[in-house]
This record gives structure tokens, sequence and C-alpha cells, in this order.
């Protein structure tokens, strides 16, 4: 069997801190977007060498079989006929099924919360996520709590590009009517007025100085078009002497600053009627709800902005407005932009709630990248894929992420979410995971285990009580599970004392941070689907089950390399080290296994060693000592 080298480079590259964010300015700048995790520019390259069925990386054969189980269930969900009598109401009804547990924008904020930003910089809200893991009363430490961010504020609008759209598919599968490019920029360009009204409304409250200031006080009511087509508004919230715009605000490419700004009193229910009386009356329903799902993916910082065709300037509509009783079905809808600014607002909350599309947490993580190339090759046509089958696809088996997808390939964005969910590794926010009820983690999973002996422990139980039992923890940057088994002697001290109470994701409640650092809970306690997998592949037809190149593979590979690298890596980083004994391999096995280049630590020059030279000089070192010392201090702090 041959051998396959690459050169491989691994990056240290991670989301941003707040005070970097707020340091620089940059929460979504293309510094900060993700970056491939195999790029040219790093200094750590070396020679990676590993073979299929070497212990580490599935055997050719196993490979094949997890691919086509994925082609199999993905190309079924392209061939299944939409039941195309059903209605709008069903896809709104479904995209806001997401919310059901998402907490309002900035509801009862307390005094004194946690909420920071200057001059050029962000304004930025610091919460946390408290998970009750285990109902055993001898654990010292039932609960985890999971800190994240939310982008209130910006230092400047998002500013999209214009080109001339020649696409005519409809905006879903089931819809048969031409998608008209123009009309759907100014639905986004109203949605970003409706939006950032909402934003400034909960500010003002909140007790803020916030602001909507149109350009010479022209009111919506006869010049909303206008309005927002041409850029004439500003939404604005103070804190100290920072001015920042609100996320959501959008401007073309050149548009005219110097106005005569008058601040007017924010209506986002007025603005919110007049674009539902033009969506109604041009059939546009379908259009209302992607044009809000592309305006929410604003705040993105794994995205480039949208690219939209030219708005109509001033857009009238072809039939008298509608009976006012036939908005009763859009109430929920307008009610449910707080939950949906929640979502938005939050770091990585979106962009990994899209990509859990193709999440699968019965694949292991050395078995990822043949997942992903079975749902790639489900929707390729000629080495490309389709958008088409993708978006017929998803809409068949998760019409609740539809809109989004419609939104990113609208706007020009779904590469960069095909990218992160089927290349590298998607981002997690495990808060938007129990928020909306999507698997995004293995960490949120139950396995089953075949194993009787309760000496043995599954390396997923093993990382997952490491997660929930230890406070400082982070959480681990692949979603998939590690694969194997270990004998509980092998598994820390501290670990094995945790085994018995069973940690799993019980319950969870949001918390407000103050500024002095105590917590105060901000939702009451939801409880959470407990969800089993197991982790075998059935493929239901032998249709291309070899139709995988070389150069297919080897790019599966790189995939599956970050995804155990970046897993068993994070488990090394806190429990001093990973043996990787299963209880049946001789001692010289397990010793070359270490070695794997999946496995290694990428950044630890004395693992890339292959020889430990045998010192020629015997005598203490005392610069040797001196050296070892500070940098045992270094890694201390």
């Amino acid at each position: 069997m041959a051998y396959v080298t690459r050169k491989l480079t691994f990056t240290m590259e991670g989301g941003p801190s707040i005070t970097d964010a707020n340091e620089k300015g940059d929460y979504m700048s293309p510094q900060n977007k993700y970056r491939s995790d195999y790029n040219d520019e790093s200094d750590s390259e070396f020679d990676v060498t590993w073979s299929p069925g070497d212990g580490i990386c599935p055997s050719i054969a196993d490979f094949h079989h997890c691919c086509q189980s994925k082609f199999d269930e993905w190309k079924h969900a392209t061939s299944m006929s939409l039941n195309h009598t059903l209605s709008f109401p069903f896809y709104l009804d479904a995209f806001l099924s997401l919310l059901k547990r998402v907490p309002p924008f900035l509801s009862c904020l307390p005094e004194n919360v946690h909420i920071t930003g200057r001059r050029r910089t962000f304004l930025m809200l610091r919460s946390s996520l408290q998970i009750h893991s285990t109902d055993d009363p001898y654990c010292d430490q039932p609960y985890k709590l999971i800190d994240y961010l939310q982008c209130l504020g910006s230092p400047k609008p998002v500013v999209y590009k214009l080109k001339v759209e020649t696409q005519l598919q409809p905006v879903l599968p089931i819809h048969t009517k031409a998608f008209r490019s123009g009309y759907f920029t100014n639905i986004i360009l109203a949605w970003s007025y409706i939006v950032s009204c909402r934003w400034s409304e909960i500010f003002q409250r909140a007790g803020w100085n916030s602001q909507i200031l149109h350009e010479n006080g022209m009111q919506i009511e006869d010049s909303f078009w206008h309005l927002v087509t041409q850029g004439c508004w500003l939404a604005l919230v103070k804190k100290e002497t920072a001015k920042f715009r609100s996320p959501w605000m959008m401007a073309s490419e050149g548009a005219k600053k110097n106005r005569n700004w008058v601040p007017v009193t924010p209506n986002s229910s007025l603005a919110f009627d007049i674009l539902v009386d033009f969506c109604i009356s041009e059939g546009l329903e379908m259009e209302l709800v992607t044009g809000l799902a592309s305006v929410l993916l604003l705040t993105s910082r794994n995205t480039p902005s949208p690219i939209l065709a030219p708005a109509v300037a001033a857009p009238t509509a072809s039939a008298a407005p509608p009976p006012r009783a036939k908005h009763a079905v859009f109430h929920a809808f307008y009610q449910s932009i707080d939950k949906f600014l929640t979502l938005s607002s939050t770091q990585d909350a979106l962009d990994s709630l899209i990509c859990s599309a193709f999440f699968d947490p019965s694949v292991p993580c050395n078995f990822m990248g043949a997942a992903s190339l079975g749902v790639r090759k489900a929707f390729s046509t000629v080495d490309k894929i389709d958008n088409q089958q993708l978006l017929k696809a998803i809409t068949y088996k998760n019409p609740s992420l539809c809109h989004f997808w419609v939104a990113a390939m609208r706007g020009g964005q779904v590469d960069s979410f095909l990218n992160m969910s089927l290349y590298n590794l998607p981002p997690i926010c495990l808060v938007s995971a129990f928020w909306t009820d999507a698997t995004q983690s293995f960490l949120q999973m139950e396995y089953c285990s075949s194993e009787v002996e309760k000496k043995v422990v599954t390396r997923a139980k093993e990382f997952q009580t490491s997660f929930y039992c230890r406070p400082g923890t982070s959480v681990p940057w692949s979603p998939a599970p590690p694969f194997g088994t270990t004998p509980v002697e092998n598994v820390s001290l501290e670990i094995r004392q945790h085994l018995g109470h069973m940690h799993r994701p019980i319950s969870w409640t949001t918390c407000w941070v103050l500024s002095s650092g105590k917590r105060i809970p901000a939702t009451k306690p939801y409880q959470i689907r407990q969800s089993q997998a197991q982790r075998v592949y059935h493929p239901s037809s032998t249709e291309h089950s070899n139709d995988v190149s070389h150069a297919e593979q080897i790019d599966a590979d790189e995939q599956s390399a970050i995804a155990t690298s970046r897993l068993f890596n994070w488990h090394r980083s806190y429990d001093d080290g990973i043996w990787l004994d299963d209880g049946t391999g001789d001692i010289e096995t397990i010793r070359r296994i270490q070695q794997h280049q999946w496995i290694i630590d990428p950044f630890s020059a004395s693992e890339l060693d292959d020889l430990v030279e045998e010192p020629k000089d015997r005598e203490l070192s005392f610069e040797s000592i001196l050296r070892w010392i500070d940098e045992a201090e270094n890694h201390r702090h």
C-alpha cells in the first residue's frame, strides 16, 4: 500500500478575543475571517507522511464506505421531489422555529453589564451560557460556563458591492417565479433599515442614547423607498464620547457621506408594514424572508460582504395594497426580529448554525474528510457543486436553514460556507447550538458504546468528560468526535474521578456578566433534548463506490488531518499529554501511532524529531537549565 506524502502547514489562527476586537476595531475585518489551515505563509511547515489503515488514517475500504454512505444520503435528498403544495407559511414557520429558545435582544438589560467599546472599535457585550451537566450530588463540577461575545455596534456600516445579476432561477426549489434581483436588493436595504430601527428602539428602551437620523428629516410615510435605496439614514448609539452604528446598517460603494442629518423617531413597525405591503402585492413573500436572512449575515466575520444587483430606484406596487387581515401571518415574523438580532449579534452563531446542515455526529474526526467528499460529490456536476442541487437537498432535509443558504447564494457568499463546512472546519458556537436545538459538536451527543467491559472507555466519553468537568476548558475546534477506546487506567486521574458522574448537557441558562465579574441569570433554565449517535456506516448502494480520484482522497485526508490534529491536541493541552493505548496493541505500535502526523503537536519541535540523539556532553549545562526554567515559566503564564 503506497504511502501518501504531502507538505502541510498548520497555523495557530483563531477567533479574535474581545480585547483584540476592541483594540484593532476589526471584529468583521478580513484579518479576523477564518483562513485555511493549510497555506504557504506559515513558519511551521513539515513533510507529512501517512498511509491508509495505519491505525489513524482509515483504510481505503473504510474511506470509500464512509464516502459512499454520505453520497447516498445526500443524493437521495437531491432526488426527492419537494411538496409544491406546501405554502409560504410552512417555510416561514420553519424559519421561525429556530428561535423557540433564543432570548430577545438585550431584554431586561441590567445596569453595570459588561459592555466595552471606544472610538473606532466595536461595541461588545460579554455574556455566559451555564450548562448543567450532571445530577450526581457528589460531583464538585456540576456546571460548565461558556463565555460568548455579542457585537452590539460597529464603527462603520457594511459596504456592499454592486454587480449586474443575470441568474433567473427561482428563490427556492418550490418557487416557480423568476428571481428579480433588483427588487431583492430593495428588500435587503429595507430590512437593513427596519432591523436598525428596532435596534435603536431596544437601546432607547434600555436607557441608552440612540438615534435614527434621516437626510433633511424626510418621513418614511412618503419617502420610504428613496430613503432606503439611497442610504439617506443613520442608526447610532453613543457610549461616552464614542458613536457606534447599527451592525446591520448597509452602504453602497461610493455612497455620499456629507448630508443634513435630522433626528427622527424610529418606527420599525411602520417600516415593516410598508415592506410587507409591497412584497405581498408583488408576490415576493419568499424574497421577504430571504432578505432578512441576508441582513442577518452582515455580522459574519467569516464571509465577505454581499454582492448585490443595483436597487430599483422607486419601486411601485402593481396592485392595490392587500387587506390588513392578510398581514396576520406576518405578525409572528415581526415579533421574531428581537430574537434574530440576538442570533446575528452573537459571534459565529449564524455561521455555525448554517454549517451544521452537513454535520453528522456519528462520523469520527479521522473520517470527516471522507464524509465531506461524499456530500460534495452528491451535489457536483462536472467537478463543480451545483447550487440548485445543494439548495434542493437542504430544503428537503432542513427547511429551517434554506433561507440562509439562499441568502448566501444570492449575496455571493456561499463558497465561504461550503469551504468551512466541507473543506476546512466550521466554527462552533455551542451557545447557538443549544438556543436553536441544532447539533454542531460531539459535545452535545450521547455515544452508545458496544464495550461490555467497564475497564474500557470510549475516547468520545473521555473527551466529553474532560470538557464538562474542567472549568477552564475551551470548546474543541473540531466538531467531530474522537475515534477509539482506551483502558480506564490510561485516563488521567482528574477525568477518571468524573467518569461515573455521567457528564452530559442536561439544561442551560444564559447569564449577564457584570463589570464586577459577577454573573446573574438572564433566562430561566431550559432542558436539553438528549440525542444518541451510533458510529456505523451502511451505504445503500454500490454506485460510484470507488469513484474517488487520488487527488480527491488526498484533499479529503487533509480535512481529516485538521480535525484529528486539532481535537487530539486540544485534549493534550488540558491533559498534559495523550497515550493512544486501546488495550490491545503492543508498546512499539503505540509509540509509532503516537508519532503519527495527524496526532503529534505540529508546534512542538521535539515531537517532530524522528530520533533523539544520545547527548555527547554529559556535564551539567547551567545555561540549558536556566533556559528550560524560562520556557517552563512562559508556558505556565
